[in-house]
């Protein structure tokens, strides 16, 4: 019992390194009820009869405590319902997509929690098996390092120390009390626990999860990269199609991104728009449809009318760009130069191919629309556009409250919209920009932003903006892309720096309109002339940031990089390859790390026989030692020091209440090995003597599942001759 004890502390005291990747501790409490549960679930079936019902039970608890934590409605209060299966697969489905796209630290999300609790559970499982059950605590540690390995990979700073010290003695714990119990068992001769091979199979896993993790991990982060002399770096950046709440920045190198020429005003480049918005997660790219080839001329966005104004032709030559979106102004008219496989979505502005390319130089043809204030104060109708871009479903009723305060005043939607705009930009609403968000003091991040934090960059300002809008009835989405960058002679230099995010509302007739609420601190954003005269609180904050080498306003959650990151259709969003390797490595880790032993007892038996069908040297003592281990592998204990052969099978003919038959068979294999060990002849048996006499134990004790999983004969130190 005090080696479950010590178990339930060593993996409790590694799970703190989470906290490294976690903004907060909400996650703790729950992972500790779980395991704790988990072990006392063994106790339980190690003190009572049941000893072999240990590995269900424990399973069991671990879903029951799932259950009450994260469960909705469960039967009893306590027992899962088909629904809580559902309930469960989507919360860890958004863990998943947060470890796939979120900057460490990430909130404790429910889906967070739940997966950890999940892992914490499973870890407890395995090491309680590996070290209580088969008496190899050795060989715990590789599992305890898989659990270091996750949030080590994922942070880009170094784990707390007090993480490893418990870690640490915890697992000197387990040893401590795993060698204490091997000296009360010892005899003579004793052999390894378990195998060379198991346990290279398993570090080499457990490398393996961590390696893969973090390439999941660092999946959004916009990699720095080694700068020319004149900054045209050739390290391909990409955007990632999502934006959380919760996060904060790495500053990266500025890198030249885009040479733009022709472009006559500052308009935004945009490179993809997100309609959903989770509460957890923030925004996400949702409901792209396959559009039409990027090629020739382009059909209008819904309910945007015939533009009089003529197409400005753009040339845009990308730097170090690679990415599967590709980046556009305005409303485009028609793109040219981009090669076979683009798609462009009129819906969402989007234009996209398959999968992550180096993107060419390209042509487009834009029209830029500035609407007047009037024209969008006399926008009415109905939206000609999905009704996804109204749901309102993301604002709780104190951020609806706000919203509908905000805007008390206005009688139309456009001044609506800019007086929202204004809440954020005028400084006496104690809104600042900051590469750093507030430390969150609720559960709720966009609460958290509007009514306390008050402090963040585009990400939140953006998101925040989009919601308020969708809660006074107008249509918006989130865009993600650049501002204009810089003049340089004929052209524009578009960098790092320049990734933004902002918001567009709609209005019938005149489309997608741009609204920028980030109080940008320095000359990098574009003030639309219908916003001129309406923006007269809009005061810069006297925070600065230099050109270089440091990240401006600009720099967003967006500017991190997803390097092969896809677009999708329909509903569907796009799942990294990474990804799914990540997980392929964490559940082959688990299952190799519990697989194992019976793999080697299977390789074991398979090599014996095959030695006493070819009637190799040694065949007779071969066949001996895989009776002895069948022995073993039902839980009996190893011969005593000094039996002989002849006592040994009398003891296994009377345990196992062996039939003529089988009791023959055990005989006739001590009659020759005692040949060949005494006599000038080697023995010689058959395959069929030893199949005799094993199933003759099998018929008298059938093996159990955790004896089949977890064979003695390979998990345990005995003695005896092999």
């Amino acid at each position: 019992m005090s080696v479950t004890f010590v178990t339930l502390f060593a993996v409790l005291a590694t799970s703190t390194a989470f906290s490294a990747v976690l903004s907060d501790w909400r996650w703790f409490p729950p992972a500790a009820l779980t395991v704790t549960a988990v072990s006392a679930g063994a106790v339980a079936a190690r003190t009572g009869p049941g000893r072999a019902w240990t590995l269900p039970l424990q399973l069991g608890v671990l879903l029951v405590m799932l259950t009450i934590l994260f469960g909705r409605n469960p039967l009893l209060g306590f027992l899962p319902t088909p629904a809580t299966f559902g309930q469960l697969a989507e919360l860890l489905g958004n863990a998943v997509e947060t470890i796939r796209t979120g900057v460490p630290p990430v909130p404790a999300t429910a889906g967070m929690r739940c997966l950890i609790c999940l892992g914490t559970g499973l870890v407890t499982v395995l090491v309680d098996r590996i070290t209580v059950a088969h008496r190899a605590p050795a060989v715990s540690g590789l599992v305890l390092l898989c659990v270091f390995a996750v949030p080590a990979s994922l942070s880009d700073r170094l784990l707390p120390w007090w993480a490893f010290l418990g870690g640490a003695v915890g697992f000197a714990g387990l040893l401590l009390l795993g060698g204490a119990g091997r000296a009360r068992r010892a005899t003579k001769t004793v052999s390894p626990p378990l195998p060379v091979f198991v346990i290279s199979v398993s570090a080499v896993l457990a490398l393996l999860a961590g390696s893969v993790f973090t390439g999941v991990g660092t999946q959004g982060r916009l990699p720095g990269s080694e700068d020319d002399a004149d900054d045209s770096a050739r390290g391909e950046i990409g955007l990632r199609p999502f934006t959380s709440l919760r996060g904060q920045l790495s500053r990266d190198r500025n890198v030249r991104l885009f040479r733009v020429e022709g472009l006559p005003g500052d308009s935004y480049l945009r490179a993809m728009t997100l309609r959903r918005f989770d509460p957890d997660s923030g925004w996400r790219l949702s409901g792209l449809s396959e559009g039409v080839a990027l090629r020739g001329r382009l059909p209008l966005p819904p309910g945007v009318s015939e533009q009089d104004a003529e197409p400005t032709r753009i040339d845009i030559e990308p730097l170090a760009y690679e990415d599967a979106w590709l980046p556009v102004f305005g409303i485009p008219v028609e793109v040219s130069g981009t090669g076979p496989g683009w798609r462009y979505d009129p819906v969402s502005g989007t234009a996209f191919t398959r999968q992550s390319s180096e993107v060419e130089e390209y042509t487009e043809l834009a029209v830029l629309p500035e609407p007047g204030r009037r024209e969008l104060r006399n926008a009415h109708g109905n939206p000609r556009i999905p009704p996804a871009y109204s749901d309102a479903s993301g604002a709780t009723p104190r951020i609806t409250e706000l919203a509908h305060r905000i805007t008390a005043d206005e009688h139309n939607p456009f001044d609506k919209a800019v007086a929202l705009n204004r809440y954020f930009t005028d400084r006496s609403n104690g809104f600042t920009y900051d590469l750093r968000t507030a430390p969150a003091s609720s559960a709720n991040a966009l609460e958290d932003f509007l009514f306390d934090g008050k402090r963040g960059y585009c990400e939140q300002f953006a998101s925040a903006m989009a919601v308020l809008l969708r809660a006074v009835g107008i249509p918006s989405r989130v865009a993600v892309g650049f501002t204009p960058g810089e003049s340089e002679g004929t052209h524009r230099i578009i960098t790092t720096e320049d990734a933004h995010a902002w918001v567009e509302a709609y209005f019938p007739g005149h489309g997608w309109i741009t609204f920028d609420p980030t109080p940008l601190t320095d000359d990098r954003s574009s003030t639309p002339s219908y916003l001129e005269s309406g923006t007269s609180g809009q005061e810069e904050t006297s925070e600065s940031s230099e050109r270089s080498g440091t990240p401006s306003a600009g720099e967003t959650a967006e500017r991190e990089s997803s390097r092969g990151e896809q677009p999708v259709t329909a509903d569907r969003e796009g799942t990294a390859p990474g990804l799914w390797i990540a997980g392929g490595a964490t559940v082959l880790t688990l299952l190799m790390g519990t697989c194992a032993p019976a793999l080697v007892r299977n390789v074991r038996r398979r090599r014996r026989r095959a030695a006493i069908r070819a009637g190799r040297p040694g065949h007779t003592g071969a066949a001996w030692r895989e009776l002895l281990d069948e022995n073993l592998d039902r839980g009996s204990p190893p011969p005593e020091a000094g039996a002989t052969p002849r006592g040994i099978s009398e003891r296994l003919i009377r345990e196992y209440a062996l039939t003529p038959g089988p009791a023959e068979a055990v005989r006739g294999l001590t009659r020759e090995l005692e040949r060949e060990l005494y006599g000038p002849h080697p023995g010689t048996v058959t395959t069929r003597e030893l199949d005799e006499a094993v199933a003759g134990m099998r018929t008298s004790r059938p093996p159990t599942p955790t004896d089949r999983l977890f064979p003695r004969s390979v998990t345990r130190r005995r003695t005896g001759r092999r």
